[in-house]
């Protein structure tokens, strides 16, 4: 993905967030492995650039 599609993928992750905040919506949104890594890199402090979009590391 180039830069716009990333920043197009995280507008609509985080307009659903705001969306199921707001609402009596029920996620059903699963955490897989890729997004497990994302989260836990959040919740540390440490985002790092990565150099090669993958989704295993």
């Amino acid at each position: 993905m180039n830069v716009d599609q990333h920043l197009k993928v995280a507008q609509w992750h985080i307009e659903q967030a705001r969306l199921h905040a707001t609402s009596q919506h029920t996620c059903g949104c699963p955490v897989n492995e890729h997004y497990q890594r994302i989260i836990d890199e959040i919740e540390a402090g440490k985002v790092e650039e990565e150099l090669v979009c993958s989704t295993e590391k």
